[in-house]
């Protein structure tokens, strides 16, 4: 039987490479390489343009089909450029209302830099890749299913990540 620090270094290296099904609750994990890619960077700039009341949009319902249809908009949240509202219904999981966060105008105006990659694991930002991005440089990457699958590689000083 494996201690518990052998079991945490097992699965640590099982969602670094190709993932795999957690041997104590059977849930999938794999954290997840994400750079930011030009379908986010146009949700984000398209949000970031939204002047309506106090910034929160319905964007189910208001955003263009290229917007919704991508599903991209919820991504940029890992780099704190855009957040959603809680939903008050009990049955529903997200309420679909968005807003562009401060940083997330500031970047979607060309002011800042970001980290190009962020890594997740269970839908949430773990750390970031090194290098930073300008907004216009995201127009660079289209999104690729079949890198966002590959093993991810551990980023310089993050090599000490574990459970």
């Amino acid at each position: 039987m494996l201690t518990l620090e052998q079991s945490r270094n097992h699965w640590t290296a099982t969602i670094h490479d190709n993932g795999g099904y957690c041997p104590c609750c059977e849930r999938w994990g794999k954290i997840y390489r994400r750079p930011f890619n030009a379908t986010m960077a146009r949700s984000l700039i398209w949000l970031a343009a939204w002047d309506k009341d106090d910034g929160w949009c319905d964007v189910p319902n208001s955003a263009p089909k290229s917007v919704v249809r991508t599903n991209q908009l919820p991504t940029t949240r890992w780099w704190g450029l855009a957040e959603r509202q809680p939903s008050g219904d009990s049955a529903a999981k997200h309420s679909g209302w968005w807003r562009v966060t401060d940083k997330g105008n500031r970047f979607a105006r060309g002011l800042i830099l970001i980290p190009k990659e962020v890594f997740t694991y269970n839908a949430e930002a773990l750390y970031f890749g090194e290098d930073l991005i300008h907004i216009r440089d995201a127009f660079k990457t289209v999104f690729d299913y079949e890198q966002v699958m590959l093993p991810a590689m551990v980023p310089r000083g993050q090599q000490e990540w574990a459970f």
